[in-house]
């Protein structure tokens, strides 16, 4: 009978075999202190679907100190490994600091006894090690012992030069709300995704995206609108209390409740909540909001195609800015606005030959100042001119376009977008500075503001403006 007991696998070894099938109790089992809410289980489903294939490119928004990154950037790296040694895994975040505390995470949790008992045959360098021959192991990189598997640690906006990537997890890629805010930063990071992190991916990689949102176009609002027509991307969003926002659709919660009540209470959020709405709505809801106060424009979706008055607007833009060039339609007392061209790295002659067969010859073009242009432009039958500009045309124009009811045809996503974030700037007491705006993507706009400081003008000095039928007598 003693010797059948002895046969019987122990409580621990078969908790480890079940850490092994499943995330949560690889959790559980490596960090037995680890503190579990439903939400928490509800992520760790989430990877466990990411780990055995069923999901490939996944987006996570949660609250600050919620546990996401627990188990997105220290516990499910070793996991992977554990499960395939083989695996090439890069981690990313906005700071090489933080990706490399991280790293060291990482190896920490393969290291420990725990783990061992889980996953036996992933090994580091050094301690433990069970491989004969150099592995590099430091607090950038480190490989498996006898696999062709690595983790690797970068900022966002490192190198990536000469590194395959199996799966590729970005935690938390806007620092704070100075980046959020900074339309330089943003392009930055979304350069850095596209043309250095993407790059590295093959056709059976995963991505694996998490943070706190800080605005409506962070990385997360970019990949959200450029890279899921497909719907390829799965969401799990879980705002701090649940109202109208959107959540998983496995959120069980009552309207009002908080996510983690006995860590992070309702009465403490809405606390928050009161000090900064903006901010709240962001980090905490998943739900970034242009910060109102601030808000230059208000504009509805529509369109209108046969007005009486129109014009075009163009934006030459300078590398790497793009090229905008809008037709712009005016009745009664409402905008309407169309993107025709918005694209960057245009050459002189691509410019030409885009704008000649995107505008009707008939109407009045109104062009920033690049002579050679506008007359290159005109000897192809272009109704091309110099817009007014001066030392205040930038508030004049702006305060034109606040006078009409502004409507931007649905598939003007650059138009919109710019509309939306165009700002005053603060003073240091968080008022709106009339007539002076903050640094943003103002290609579009600047091109709808010559259009419309014409129309103005024409309008004072009762001119018959450009018809959509391409007459254009002139009355005094």
């Amino acid at each position: 009978m003693e010797n059948l007991i002895n046969l019987l696998p122990s409580l621990e070894s078969l908790k480890a075999e079940k850490a092994k099938r499943s995330f949560i109790d690889f959790i559980r089992f490596t960090k037995p202190d680890y503190q579990t809410n439903w939400h928490h289980e509800l992520l760790a489903k989430y990877l466990q679907d990411f780990a055995d294939g069923k999901i490939k490119k996944l987006l996570v928004f949660m609250p600050p100190q919620h546990g996401k990154s627990e188990q997105v950037s220290r516990r499910f790296p070793a996991y992977l490994l554990g499960k395939n040694p083989k695996l090439k895994i890069v981690g990313c975040s906005y700071s090489s600091d933080l990706a490399t505390s991280f790293n060291r995470d990482v190896q920490r949790i393969i290291d420990d006894e725990q783990y061992r008992k889980v996953f036996p045959e992933t090994t580091l360098s050094g301690i433990n090690s069970k491989g004969k021959g150099a592995h590099v192991r430091n607090s950038d990189l480190f490989e498996v012992v006898g696999h062709k598997g690595y983790y690797k640690s970068v900022g966002v906006s490192g190198s990536l030069t000469g590194t395959a990537v199996d799966v590729g997890i970005i935690d938390d890629p806007v620092k704070d709300a100075i980046e959020a805010d900074s339309v330089t930063y943003r392009a930055r990071a979304w350069d850095w995704f596209t043309n250095v992190f993407l790059t590295r991916m093959h056709n059976e990689s995963q991505i694996l995206v998490t943070q706190t949102r800080w605005h409506e176009d962070d990385l997360s609002g970019r990949i959200l609108e450029k890279m899921n027509d497909g719907n390829e991307w799965v969401v799990l969003s879980l705002p701090a209390i649940l109202r109208e926002e959107l959540t998983a659709k496995e959120d069980k919660r009552k309207k009002g409740e908080a996510l983690w009540e006995s860590k992070h209470s309702l009465k403490r959020l809405l606390g928050i909540e009161k000090a900064n709405p903006r901010a709240f709505h962001s980090l905490y809801q998943q739900d970034p909001r242009p910060f109102e106060g601030g808000k230059v424009f208000n504009f509805s979706i529509g369109w209108k195609e046969d007005c009486k008055i129109r014009r075009y607007g163009l934006d030459f833009g300078y590398s790497p800015d793009p090229l905008a060039l809008v037709d712009v339609r005016v009745e009664g007392d409402n905008l309407y606005l169309r993107e025709k061209i918005y694209q960057t790295k245009l050459d002189s002659d691509e410019i030409i030959n885009r704008a000649n067969k995107n505008i009707d010859k008939g109407v009045k073009t109104l062009c920033d100042h690049r002579s050679e242009l506008i007359q290159s432009m005109f000897k192809r039958g272009i109704n091309a001119h110099p817009a007014k500009k001066g030392k205040d045309s930038i508030d004049a124009g702006v305060k034109s376009m606040q006078k009409f009811n502004i409507f931007v045809h649905p598939d003007s996503k650059n138009i919109q977008k710019e509309l939306k974030y165009y700002s005053y700037k603060m003073d240091k007491d968080g008022n709106p500075i009339g007539g002076q705006y903050s640094e943003v993507m103002n290609h579009a706009i600047d091109a709808i503001r010559y259009a419309v400081i014409d129309i103005t003008y024409s309008k004072q000095n009762k001119l018959r403006t450009f018809s959509t039928n391409g007459n254009h007598k002139t009355i005094r």
